[in-house]
């Protein structure tokens, strides 16, 4: 894909986060708070494989341990249309930092407060990377967020081994909306199960 191409999807994607935000105020929500650009599109290339992306939801940490599916998620991605997109595309909880052990680079493009952020994707499309404010932990921050998500991944591996054989819970995960089930996504990010 051009580049012109992924940029022309984040910009299309932001005005639809925007347009959701309408449904903030009703009992439908919209937990969609950032969007950020990470991968291929921080560098120089005029093609790309695809697009990375990172949806910030406001979601409790303890729901949204690394690369488990959340209906709030799908729901969103679902709405962003990035299934049909040609990019990778995961979620991370609005009480954590944006990064994370596989996106270390990342640039907000869009905020619930501010909309679309033009410098960024004018920065981006002219390949003036120095005018971008990407955000990068340092090495020690990463290894301390990596200890606090290993602890909610553990605890959620281990509700989800206790609950694998009650019937109840086996059922609510069946109810999913058909978009929420990893088969239909299409993101290299989206976890396999």
């Amino acid at each position: 894909m051009k580049r012109s191409t992924a940029i022309g999807h984040l910009v299309e994607m932001a005005e639809m986060a925007t347009e959701r935000m309408r449904l903030r105020d009703t009992d439908i929500g919209w937990p969609l708070e950032e969007m950020w650009v990470t991968g291929d599109l921080l560098g120089l290339a005029d093609a790309l494989e695809a697009g990375s992306v990172v949806l910030v939801l406001d979601v409790p940490a303890e729901e949204l341990p690394w690369l488990a599916l959340h209906p709030a998620g799908e729901w969103v991605g679902d709405q962003l249309r990035l299934a049909k997109r040609p990019m990778r595309w995961c979620y991370r909880p609005l009480a954590w930092p944006v990064w994370n052990y596989e996106h270390r680079r990342l640039v907000r493009f869009w905020s619930a407060v501010d909309g679309l952020n033009t410098t960024a994707i004018d920065a981006l499309a002219s390949r003036r990377l120095d005018h971008l404010s990407v955000v990068e932990p340092s090495i020690d921050d990463l290894a301390d967020q990596l200890r606090e998500e290993l602890a909610v991944s553990r605890r959620h591996l281990r509700a989800v081994l206790d609950g694998y054989w009650d019937r109840d819970w086996r059922g609510q995960r069946r109810r999913w909306p058909r978009s929420a089930t990893p088969s239909t996504s299409s993101g290299a990010d989206r976890p396999s199960r």
